[in-house]
């Protein structure tokens, strides 16, 4: 029986580059977007039978449904919860509607997500959730609390995850990658946006296929959750053992990263 493959939020950036990868791989990939015809027009660029459905993840049964289309179509051995958006701004600004979309489609769509998955992978031999994160899951980042605030729940999730599932017996692993700030259309349209400096603070933002590169590793590995690149994560894992000169060093990355953003 052929396999299959969800990436969310895959008609354009990451979830794309995912699906093309996973398609080489050999997978029937399942690309699903809020965006109905970018899904579509991803699925005709990758070929090999992809499929291209429209998806709001923030609908938790449109999950299963999704989950049940996968394995009509062959036997579900993957699932990539990319699917995520970005709000910037001081802490105490955002609107009503910016903290209920960004929890319910950065945390909640991972969750319904990975529920579904793990519901049809148990029944026909397992597989491999694989949930983006973010190294903001590990670090402050003043201007994207919001932003960060979910993707550390989706790393705390996922590992706890990955615990209920080797409890059970299940043949089946869920992993976690934590990307620096990648080269997307989600972090350029950002580029002259104050709130969103310390995207800009760092060193070069990392292409697509350096996270898919990574990602697949990973589903492959026992590693629970991979900081990418590596040394960034030691970093932010050092800021915890002294907080207040963390903040302080994360303030002055801020401004550094507002003057790259005004050419200042």
């Amino acid at each position: 029986m052929p396999t299959t493959a969800v990436v969310t939020g895959a008609g354009r950036g990451i979830g794309l580059a995912f699906a093309r990868r996973l398609a080489q791989e050999g997978h029937r990939v399942i690309v699903t977007d809020v965006d109905g015809d970018a899904a579509e027009r991803a699925a005709v660029e990758i070929g090999g039978g992809a499929v291209g459905l429209q998806q709001d993840v923030r609908d938790i049964a449109s999950h299963r449904r999704v989950a049940e289309e996968a394995a009509a179509l062959g036997r579900l051995s993957v699932w990539v919860n990319n699917a995520g958006v970005l709000f910037a701004g001081d802490a105490w600004d955002y609107s009503d509607e910016q903290i209920a979309t960004i929890l319910d489609v950065n945390v909640r769509g991972v969750m319904a997500g990975s529920a579904a998955a793990v519901s049809q992978m148990r029944t026909t031999g397992g597989g491999v959730v694989l949930n983006i994160a973010s190294l903001s899951a590990l670090a402050p980042v003043p201007g994207l609390s919001l932003y960060a605030a979910t993707k550390a729940a989706v790393l705390s999730y996922t590992t706890s995850l990955e615990g209920d599932l080797r409890h059970a017996g299940l043949p089946i692993r869920a992993r976690a990658l934590c990307p620096d700030v990648v080269n997307t259309q989600m972090v350029t349209s950002r580029a002259t946006d104050p709130g969103a400096a310390m995207l800009f603070a760092g060193p070069k933002p990392l292409d697509e296929e350096a996270v898919v590169r990574a990602g697949m590793e990973l589903m492959d590995s026992r590693q629970v959750f991979r900081v990418l690149p590596r040394w960034r994560g030691v970093i932010s894992r050092a800021g915890d053992l002294t907080p207040s000169v963390g903040l302080e060093l994360i303030g002055a990355m801020r401004k550094i990263g507002r003057r790259r953003q005004t050419g200042t």
